[in-house]
């Protein structure tokens, strides 16, 4: 077991070797690599540019820029991205703070005709690894808190379709504090925004994702508690099965969250809870639907009727 354990610690250094000895001057083939190699700028004029925003060496990309007059928002060819894009993608603070302040612009998006079309904010937004000192920064140099994408996407049945995710919608389940949601809205992020590819919006994301913390902040914020969410349901008979849509309120989504009692979680849905019939919503009146008890079933497990009807005085 111990030379077993002896080998593996050894492939790994091996890989980490590997992968720090890239000779990044060797060619590629574009096509293959992904949306955040720096390599993607390989035979541009851009590529010195590239690899000192890779280094994040701050004095050579100001050199490049200022001396070299390499235009700071080149676009690579594949994704049509900026170095401030792939920056920040790579969370390089030290090349993103510089990109910034020799003019970078964070609103540019990437190619809108073939891909989603987002822009340095949406990516910092989209991405835990990307540091939230990096949206900061995007946003102090002009980023806009509601960037929206400008681009195409497939949707399940390889029809392009609008891509319209924005910041926002993007930030709310990625992590346990929501700073990033906190910056974007202290930075004027619209709390009720919506498109046609993201629902209800952030409200949406945060009943689904089960971020009731993030959901009171929005509510407190001025999301608009009295907005109406769409469903969509089965109806199945003998010959075939289709798609029912129909509007419900903010209390029929939270009927569909169960917790266990006195868990963190529940313990923020009853301030939401709280936070809404201070409004004149009173969730302990509202109807629990047929669905709301099948995820409670499924999500909690009550031994019995008794055990399933005290839940429901509670949860």
């Amino acid at each position: 077991m111990k030379h077993n354990g002896y080998f593996c610690a050894i492939c790994v250094l091996l890989v980490l070797l590997s992968s720090a000895c890239i000779d990044r001057e060797a060619p590629v083939d574009k096509k293959k690599l992904l949306g955040d190699d720096f390599r993607l700028f390989q035979g541009t004029i851009a590529w010195n540019l590239a690899k000192a925003v890779q280094d994040e060496n701050a004095d050579e990309i100001r050199r490049q820029v200022q001396d070299k007059n390499i235009p700071i928002d080149y676009k690579e060819d594949r994704w049509k991205q900026t170095l401030l894009m792939l920056a920040t993608h790579n969370n390089k603070k030290e090349s993103v703070k510089a990109l910034l302040e020799l003019g970078a612009n964070p609103n540019v998006p990437c190619d809108t005709i073939r891909y989603r079309g987002d822009n340095s904010v949406i990516i910092a937004s989209r991405f835990s690894r990307v540091s939230p000192e990096i949206l900061k920064m995007l946003l102090e140099y002009g980023g806009d808190p509601n960037s929206v994408e400008r681009g195409v996407q497939q949707d399940n049945l390889g029809n392009w379709i609008p891509a319209r995710h924005f910041a926002l919608f993007e930030a709310v389940d990625l992590d346990e504090d929501y700073e990033k949601v906190r910056m974007l809205v202290e930075a004027g992020a619209d709390v009720n925004m919506q498109t046609e590819d993201t629902g209800a919006g952030a409200m949406y994301v945060a009943l689904t994702f089960d971020r009731m913390d993030v959901l009171l902040y929005l509510l407190e914020h001025g999301a608009d508690y009295n907005r109406k969410f769409k469903r969509m349901d089965v109806i199945s008979s003998k010959d075939s099965a289709y798609y029912k849509s129909f509007y419900v309120d903010i209390l029929y989504m939270l009927r569909l969250r169960a917790y266990p009692l006195d868990s963190k979680k529940h313990k923020e849905k009853l301030k939401v809870i709280d936070f809404l019939k201070e409004r004149g919503m009173d969730y302990w009146k509202s109807p629990v639907s047929d669905w709301a008890l099948t995820v409670i079933k499924r999500e909690i497990s009550p031994k019995d009727e008794k055990e399933l009807q005290e839940y429901l005085k509670r949860y």
